[in-house]
């Protein structure tokens, strides 16, 4: 089963090296690699140069390509379209696989089960045993549940697998969304097609995030709500997408005044600006079906 690992880059030298090397050292084939560099100036390309010779030469095929700055659900989206692997291993240029089979494994998962559409990966804090809080996405709880696998309705954009044909079924990220919330929708529009989605500890990646033009607290917050509407009202049914929208800018707000975060009302303009944005580029709605929202509910539920 061939697989296409995908990465994006721009001016991340010092954390796409390791991310690189540890991709060489990975014992799958067949196996391509997708880079994609959004004009870095930082000598990224010398070590995408060299590496790439490096990954040639132990029959690990490479394609790089430059690119316009974009955002992760259009890189992902353009990476895979040049793919030509049956999984689509998406990780980010500032982590990297915590040992040579992370691969494999994650092979053998998607060959037991012909249903399985995606596989989450374990996220470690760079060179700790411990869980990076920022990948744990999931309603249940790091502490019990970091290590054992389960059943999911979401995902980690930082490092997962996805099989080709289910990508590709339901039309891949949605490019509108540049970042935040787009495996949420990826993930509503898997299940609705039947598809099964898991976390598993058996692929661990661990994370050298880099602060470097990062978002403010607040303006990620905002990002995360306003795209959230955009989300549940492009893939809910009427109307339970208003009553989801309702709850989640209700439950956003709590938390926020919770961690007194004092940027509430930066918080809720993400409401009115989602109306805006909806209009303003003449998106459409693609609500799954009933059965999809009661599979997604039973997995967001589950204990």
């Amino acid at each position: 089963m061939k697989v296409s690992i995908l990465i994006h880059n721009l001016d991340r030298a010092s954390v796409l090296e390791p991310c690189l090397r540890s991709v060489l050292q990975q014992t799958h084939r067949p196996l391509e690699v997708i880079i994609l560099d959004a004009g870095s100036t930082d000598g990224s390309s010398r070590i995408i140069a060299d590496t790439s010779e490096q990954l040639r030469d132990v029959g690990i095929k490479v394609l790089v390509r430059d690119c316009h700055l974009m955002g992760v659900a259009s890189s992902r989206n353009f990476a895979a379209r040049l793919a030509t692997g049956r999984l689509l291993c998406a990780i980010d240029n500032d982590a990297t696989f915590a040992d040579p089979d992370c691969v494999a494994r994650t092979v053998t998962q998607f060959q037991s089960n012909p249903n399985l559409g995606l596989v989450s990966f374990r996220v470690l804090k760079a060179n700790t045993p411990e869980i990076d809080r920022s990948a744990w996405v999931f309603r249940r709880s790091s502490n019990e549940w970091f290590d054992r696998a389960f059943s999911t309705f979401t995902f980690a954009g930082t490092g997962f697998c996805v099989r080709a044909r289910a990508y590709w079924q339901v039309g891949g990220f949605w490019d509108h969304l540049q970042y935040s919330r787009e495996e949420e929708d990826l993930g509503l529009a898997l299940i609705d097609q039947g598809w099964e989605l898991a976390y598993s500890p058996d692929t661990t990646i661990r994370h050298y995030s880099d602060s470097r033009g990062r978002f403010t607290i607040a303006d990620r917050r905002y990002i995360e709500l306003r795209n959230g509407i955009l989300v549940l009202w492009r893939r809910l049914p009427l109307p339970l997408s208003l009553l989801a929208i309702a709850g989640r800018v209700c439950t956003m707000s709590a938390k926020s005044v919770m961690r007194r975060e004092q940027q509430l009302g930066r918080l809720l303009s993400a409401v009115p600006e989602a109306m805006r944005d909806w209009q303003a580029h003449r998106l459409s709605r693609l609500p799954i079906t009933f059965r999809g929202v009661w599979r997604y509910t039973v997995l967001h539920f589950a204990p």
